[in-house]
């Protein structure tokens, strides 16, 4: 009968702190997702102003309406700065959490050649078990023909 894989449960906590980085990176990613998407948001945002700042430049607009549209670009600029900030942060986070999952997958896939090894192993040893059974049987069963015919 073959026997157990000595490492089992260290490869099932290994497949679970798989599922747990793959789990982690998918939130990462949606993190990293949503903040581009903001900042791709924010920067449309700024390019409309200007363009519709532009447009009353050239239809001619009063300083205080251009000021208001200084301001309001001048905000939009900050806030794109800081989304920036924010995608390079989710950048980082998903990078580690990436390096995590190659890690507990590439421990994944020790433990699963270590589990196939440990089952050729014991395959052989059946093998050679079964074979030992067999030549046991054909030395007694010789014998009680020898014993038989003598």
């Amino acid at each position: 009968m073959a026997r157990p894989f000595p490492l089992q449960a260290a490869r099932e906590l290994a497949k679970r702190r798989l599922d747990d980085a793959a789990a982690a990176l998918r939130g990462h990613a949606g993190r990293l997702r949503n903040s581009e998407l903001k900042l791709a948001e924010l920067e449309g945002f700024r390019g409309e102003y200007e363009m519709q700042r532009d447009a009353e430049l050239a239809a001619g607009i009063e300083a205080g309406r251009l000021r208001g549209f200084e301001a309001f670009l001048g905000r939009l600029a900050q806030a794109i700065d800081a989304q920036r900030v924010d995608c390079g942060r989710q950048r980082a986070m998903w990078e580690g959490a990436r390096e995590a999952w190659v890690a507990a997958y590439s421990r994944v896939q020790a433990m699963d050649a270590l589990a196939q090894r440990h089952a050729e192993s014991e395959q052989a040893r059946e093998a050679k078990a079964e074979r030992k059974r067999e030549d046991e049987f054909s030395v007694r069963v010789a014998a009680i023909k020898a014993q038989q015919s003598g």
